[in-house]
């Protein structure tokens, strides 16, 4: 077996019990949010459509392919989807390193011989990376939409190689659309790139037009469908989190890219090195830099993500340290004039790979999300009981009660009771409202509309205070231990009890 194949056999057996660590500290669970596709799923799959709520027709996820790759696993009794997920996105995430190393070995050809072997460091530096791991257990489409990112990448650097890399970049942008709306912007990235690049492609006016006719009858497809089914072509996510509130945006965004690159600012620092200059001009490092850069801007302009954990951040990890090891490799060239033999200096670089990886594993272990997530927040324990008190409603309530909740996830998923998201995502009417907060994802909310709806319970704080529920309602939980909500709870009380319909009762 080579040095190569053993290198990545140890990062991959060591990503596994990393994330099998994460797992575990996260009681073998998923995320609140992951929970509101597998709703959507299980609706599907019980012939109630593609709807958060039966009856109601809102778009109110942003991960298609997800949901629908995930939604057979809703109907397995005995086995919690977590679990199926979990596997799902620890698989795809393998994958995802051994693309990375892929990649990273296409640009052997710009490197000296004797510091080749740095262009291994990509798929180590995922390895150790706090947020790849706790993604890729975390439930979300994060890995998958990683996959058709890095496959998107792998096809168009392979394209004059044979046809078969055409039809796997096609297929890619494709799925990779379906996974998240971002893919409609990468798509118009790689096709701008290539015709930049023209001279650079073989038959390019044939190559050009085949992806360009491909994606465009694709995209008359699939928003056809969402047109017809939805009656918008824009999910209510859109509307719900503010997106075009540039300002606080801006505010939001630039806060959020400063804690994803600060754990990891030593080693995206390399990426300075990089001569720029030539690098625009080449093929494959122009095309990086241009995804990069327009990425991260969209991340700022949306304004980044409410959950401390990097997941928006996640998806472009792989070439932001494939740009940080060519810049290094371009770093040491410079220093390499201090030394007289080669020797040397690859023992330095080594000292200084290591330095590297084990601040690497450490701090984004000790910031990020095992940190805030699992040990500062206690989130495994407040999304386990959210999981239970579901599971309670279901057992001890109407299945025409109506609940109206912050975490719009586990609770409405175990319940399976109509649900006012108060938080806009699944609810067009919150979400069409002015943004009242600074706050990324969580904006809008609109208390006096919920309560105009008569929920029988109110699950978690969304822009309100004990105060707006006056006499109404009253704190409750569940009487069994095991199945106490961690969040507040309130009830209403019986002499306010004029139940809403849901619009499949009308």
């Amino acid at each position: 077996m080579s040095k190569e194949k053993k290198y990545f056999i140890l990062i991959i057996v060591f990503f596994i019990i990393y994330c099998f660590f994460l797992s575990w500290s996260f009681l073998f669970q998923n995320v609140d949010d992951a929970y509101i596709s597998y709703r959507y799923g299980k609706n599907l799959m019980e012939g109630k459509g593609l709807v958060y709520n039966e009856g109601e027709y809102i778009e109110g996820y942003t991960n298609f392919l997800w949901t629908v790759v995930t939604a057979p696993f809703t109907q397995v009794k005995s086995i919690d989807v977590a679990l199926f997920s979990s596997s799902l996105g620890l698989i795809f995430s393998i994958i995802n390193i051994l693309f990375i190393t892929l990649i990273s070995r296409s640009f052997n050809g710009n490197i000296s011989n004797y510091l080749k072997f740095l262009i291994l460091l990509p798929p180590l530096f995922m390895a150790l990376d706090d947020s790849v791991a706790f993604w890729a257990i975390g439930g979300m489409e994060f890995p998958i939409y990683t996959l058709f990112i890095l496959g998107i990448t792998y096809n168009y650097y392979k394209i004059n190689n044979s046809n078969k890399h055409l039809i796997y970049l096609i297929l890619s942008l494709m799925l990779c659309t379906l996974t998240r709306p971002e893919g409609n912007m990468i798509a118009v990235i790689t096709i701008a790139h290539m015709f930049l690049f023209r001279k650079s492609i073989n038959n390019f006016k044939k190559v050009f037009l085949t992806i360009i006719i491909s994606y465009a009858v694709f995209c008359i497809l699939y928003y056809g469908f969402k047109y017809l089914f939805y009656g918008q072509l824009i999910p209510n996510t859109f509307y719900a989190k503010g997106v075009t509130d540039f300002k606080m945006n801006l505010v939001l965004g630039t806060k959020y890219l400063a804690l994803c690159t600060g754990a990891r600012f030593y080693i995206f620092l390399f990426i300075l090195f990089i001569p720029f200059k030539t690098a625009i001009k080449d093929f494959k490092l122009s095309f990086m830099i241009a995804f990069v850069f327009i990425y991260i801007t969209y991340i700022i302009v949306v304004g980044g993500d409410w959950m401390i954990a990097n997941r928006f951040f996640v998806p472009i990890l792989p070439m932001l340290y494939i740009l940080s090891v060519y810049g290094f490799i371009n770093f040491i060239k410079k220093i390499s004039r201090f030394y007289n033999d080669e020797l040397k200096a690859i023992k330095t670089v080594k000292i200084l790979i290591v330095t590297i990886s084990i601040l690497l594993f450490s701090l984004t272990l000790a910031f990020l999300e095992y940190n805030q997530l699992i040990i500062k927040d206690d989130n495994a324990r407040y999304e386990m009981q959210w999981s239970m008190f579901g599971k309670w409603l279901k057992m001890n309530t109407a299945p025409n009660t109506v609940i109206a909740v912050g975490p719009a996830g586990k609770i409405p998923y175990y319940s399976e009771l109509y649900t006012i998201d108060m938080w806009g995502l699944n609810n067009e009417h919150i979400a069409k409202t002015n943004s009242k907060r600074l706050q990324a994802g969580h904006k809008k909310f609109d208390i006096a509309y919920v309560l105009s709806q008569r929920p029988e319970y109110i699950i978690g704080y969304a822009g309100f205070t004990d105060d707006d529920l006056s006499e109404m309602y009253e704190k409750f939980n569940a009487p069994e231990d095991k199945y106490k909500c961690e969040d507040i709870v309130f009830k209403l009380k019986p002499e306010f009890n004029q139940k809403f319909a849901p619009p499949h009762e009308k």
